[in-house]
């Protein structure tokens, strides 16, 4: 699996997206090429290397033939396009399907979040920045490069932005603008966002939306093996290294890097009873696991550790249901990053009837396990030991690997 990094030390923005990808090999007369699909005019790209901070990047600048936008204030050529105008102008083009649908979704994201900062319909938002010509090609431009470039899976680093004030649109605004503050705001992730010393703002609501779209996960570098390093530039001058970061490689497929939810509380104060349903409950509810660890509390107190496992987006629904449930009065929250081996559920026959066999995968390791409800069933329908049945399985599983090692060595035809 090929996937990338964004480390966004120093913020992110559309032109910072498309320098990193020139720089990790995206052709720039491809580019162009592809951006003539969406048939819009009265621009052009010039591509460029750029020093910052004594390292060199590549540069992407959409020059227009008439600035919508200059100093906060509109020009007599200034343009307002709505969602709907955006959608039409990517919908209309011959680019793919894969490329229109996120690049629509990106638009989608910037639309919800103008509508609820400025109180209106998000057919009523007209776009500023993001409606630009300039932020079109931004926006279109990235989810062409990373189809070019074959990338599967995308993640980024904590989102790193200035402080204090810009001039925009709508006049001299706090760092993060408005909209870029509403999708942090908004997410149904944690998207960990963090201020610098650096007086302007490094995050625009283009990098944003498009990097809240697309990223998989934010947080540290996954386990890679990292191929090529790229960067984009910025136009700001921080005072220091302006540019993204993009770090290329491959994942074995067979590794899966996964997050999971640890939620943890002390209870000195409930029935087994009481606690025993509660995780029933919590089983119910989708948690990935719970269980029960014994510990001593203060003034000697013998109690229990109640933990549980879930997916981060069943977070806030396993806390309400905790909370509920249980006598404790707060829920701690780790998140535990973790390998999961490929998995599999397949059938084997044996005399006794059909076995579902969980088989896991993980490099050159193989885990082969006979589903257990299964094997009871059977002991109990033909009233033989348990151990006959799992003796059964076990045979009827090594004839299996017998049959997928002979179909891997046959030759392709």
């Amino acid at each position: 699996m090929k996937i990338l990094y964004f480390d966004c030390f120093s913020g992110i923005s559309g032109d910072m997206i498309l320098g990193t990808l020139i720089d990790l090999g995206l052709d720039p007369a491809y580019l162009t090429d592809a951006l003539k699909k969406l048939h819009l005019d009265g621009y052009s790209i010039v591509y460029s290397q750029k020093f910052t901070g004594g390292i060199i990047g590549s540069d992407v600048d959409v020059r227009l033939e008439h600035p919508e936008f200059t100093d906060g204030h509109h020009s007599e050529h200034h343009h307002h396009r709505n969602l709907e105008d955006c959608q039409s102008i990517i919908n209309k083009s011959s680019l793919s399907d894969w490329v229109k649908k996120h690049a629509n979704r990106v638009f989608e994201e910037v639309a919800r979040a103008e509508a609820h900062v400025h109180g209106k319909p998000v057919e009523k938002v007209h776009f500023h920045e993001v409606g630009a010509v300039d932020s079109i090609i931004d926006i279109v431009g990235a989810f062409i490069g990373l189809e070019k470039l074959g990338i599967e899976r995308v993640y980024a680093s904590a989102l790193h932005d200035g402080h204090g004030f810009i001039n925009c649109a709508h006049g001299r605004m706090p760092v993060p603008v408005p909209a870029v503050a509403e999708m942090l705001a908004s997410s149904q992730r944690n998207i960990p966002y963090e201020q610098g010393n650096v007086p302007t703002e490094l995050i625009t609501p283009t990098g944003m939306a498009i990097i809240k779209t697309i990223a998989a996960g934010f947080g540290l570098q996954p386990s890679m093996h990292v191929l090529k390093i790229g960067y984009g530039t910025g136009k700001r001058d921080t005072g220091g290294m302006n540019a993204l970061r993009g770090m290329l490689g491959e994942q074995k497929e067979s590794t899966k890097n996964d997050e999971v939810v640890l939620l943890e509380a002390n209870i000195d104060n409930q029935t087994g009873e009481m606690l025993g349903y509660v995780m029933n409950r919590l089983l119910n509810a989708g948690a990935l696991d719970v269980f029960y660890t014994p510990i001593y509390m203060k003034k000697n107190r013998p109690a229990i550790k109640f933990s549980v496992l879930a997916t981060p987006a069943a977070e806030e629904k396993m806390v309400d249901l905790i909370l509920a449930e249980t006598t404790t009065l707060g829920v701690r929250v780790s998140r535990c990053p973790r390998f999961i081996m490929k998995r599999e559920i397949l059938k084997v026959q044996t005399e006794y009837g059909v076995i579902h066999v969980k088989h896991a995968s993980w490099n050159e390791i193989d885990k082969w396990s006979p589903e257990f409800d299964d094997c009871a069933f059977l002991a109990q329908e033909y009233h033989v030991p348990l151990a006959e049945i799992y003796e059964e399985a076990e045979r009827s599983i090594r004839l299996l690997k017998v049959e997928k090692e002979l179909q891997g060595n046959r030759p392709a035809h």
